[in-house]
């Protein structure tokens, strides 16, 4: 059943309560529900990680606390953008190590007794918080994955739109509990004028830490490590001679499925160190992204004296390759520069395919910097339900807030 948007009651200022909407949009909470043909006329348009060969596995393999919702915005009955939302309970494990900080981690704008009063209480009822997150994009995915629309719809327009679905699905949610807050994530720079409507909503925007991307101008993986200077790319030769001792071993659905318990504890090992964590994965959730995607996914393990040291997965995309999840046997990482193999290798994927860039995803910036990558900043909007919420949940959007690095450039100067 489509509903009209203007029957929504709107939440913004008088001024643009006067603003009319000729949208209407089908809103359903499963993937079986979606009609295909529809979603499938604007997928095109953006992100391929709206596709729903995609958006099927993680919702077959979604953790328990985890449940979906899809939506296809229409304009005079032709369906012009479409969104996806995730919504995730989670409680104070998924702070990670917010919870044992000391209380000078927390740069709050409202008063310092409730800095220390949210750090004490962090620490004596940490089994007791609960929150339902609603998500409009992908907690394993980085970058704009949340929405999309036809090139002649405008992007404000449909943010517009995006803000009275919410709403009811917020409305939808009551009958599981309350949605907490809402988070709408990853905008680029050049998104941000779109974005920035989302502030008439009483959403307020923070940053994340960068996506780190590196543009590929390489035809082999030589001509990568000439194009370094002398001491990046000695370093880098150093690292690759650690790992010669590392097998490679390329991984089907059936070699999966039959180390998915040691694949499950070599993720946890790099996903437990995060400072903040949405979503855990299920074990069979690698399996199952290359059963039903093939070649556009790839898996790798990583092999020292017939022992599974580490993976790496990657997505490939049209025009890049995506950095997915990895995981890491620690005791041997430094000694074979397990995790800088890991980044050259995707490197090598991504020039051996012929793509023309590498999404190495957040975290470890100054790490990825060194083999080449860029920053790309990113910005993600959050709205609590009530203004006091809104000043509560501050202090864990800035101890979210990009850590300070210093950018490497490895490549040689170019001289004009």
């Amino acid at each position: 059943m489509l509903i009209s948007c203007n029957k929504i009651p709107n939440k913004k200022k008088s001024a643009i309560l006067k603003k009319n909407s000729d949208f209407s949009f089908a809103l359903v909470d499963s993937i079986f529900k979606i009609n295909a043909e529809h979603w499938n006329s604007i997928v095109a348009c953006g992100s391929e990680f709206l596709e729903l060969s995609f958006l099927n596995v993680l919702e077959k393999e979604s953790p328990e606390n985890m449940h979906f919702h899809y939506a296809i915005i229409y304009r005079s009955d032709k369906p012009v953008a479409i969104t996806y939302f995730q919504v995730i309970d989670f409680s104070s494990e998924s702070f990670g190590s917010l919870k044992d900080e000391e209380n000078k981690e927390f740069t709050c704008v409202i008063t310092d007794y409730l800095k220390k009063y949210l750090t004490n209480h962090l620490k004596r009822s940490a089994d007791k918080i609960n929150m339902r997150l609603l998500i409009c994009g992908n907690a394993y995915v980085s970058g704009e994955h949340g929405f999309t629309c036809l090139p002649e719809i405008n992007k404000t327009d449909v943010v517009d739109a995006l803000a009275d679905v919410i709403y009811l699905i917020g409305r939808a949610e009551k009958l599981r509990g309350n949605i907490s807050a809402v988070l709408i994530k990853d905008f680029y720079a050049d998104s941000l004028a779109h974005a920035a409507e989302l502030e008439e909503y009483k959403y307020h925007d923070f940053l994340v830490e960068p996506n780190m991307i590196v543009d590929i101008q390489w035809s082999t993986f030589e001509e990568y490590l000439n194009a370094m200077s002398k001491k990046y790319r000695n370093r880098a030769k150093t690292i690759m001679k650690k790992g010669l001792a590392i097998e490679r071993k390329v991984f089907d659905a059936v070699d999966i499925d039959k180390n998915s318990k040691k694949i499950l504890q070599l993720f946890n090992n790099v996903h437990l160190k995060a400072k903040f964590r949405l979503a855990s994965l299920t074990p069979g959730y690698f399996a199952e992204l290359k059963r039903t995607m093939g070649d556009k996914f790839n898996f790798i393990a990583y092999y020292h004296s017939n022992e599974l040291i580490g993976f790496r997965s990657t997505f490939m995309l049209k025009n890049a390759v995506e950095a997915h999840f990895i995981g890491l046997d620690y005791k041997v990482n430094k000694e074979m520069e397990l995790y800088q193999n890991i980044l050259y290798d995707y490197i090598q994927e991504a020039i051996d395919n012929k793509k023309q860039q590498v999404f190495l995803g957040r975290t470890a910036s100054e790490i990825k910097s060194t083999v080449g990558a860029e920053a790309y900043q990113l910005t993600c909007y959050i709205r609590h339900r009530n203004s006091l919420s809104n000043r509560i949940i501050k202090p864990f959007v800035d101890y979210l807030k990009p850590s300070e690095w210093v950018p490497r450039n490895p490549f040689k100067e170019i001289s004009v």
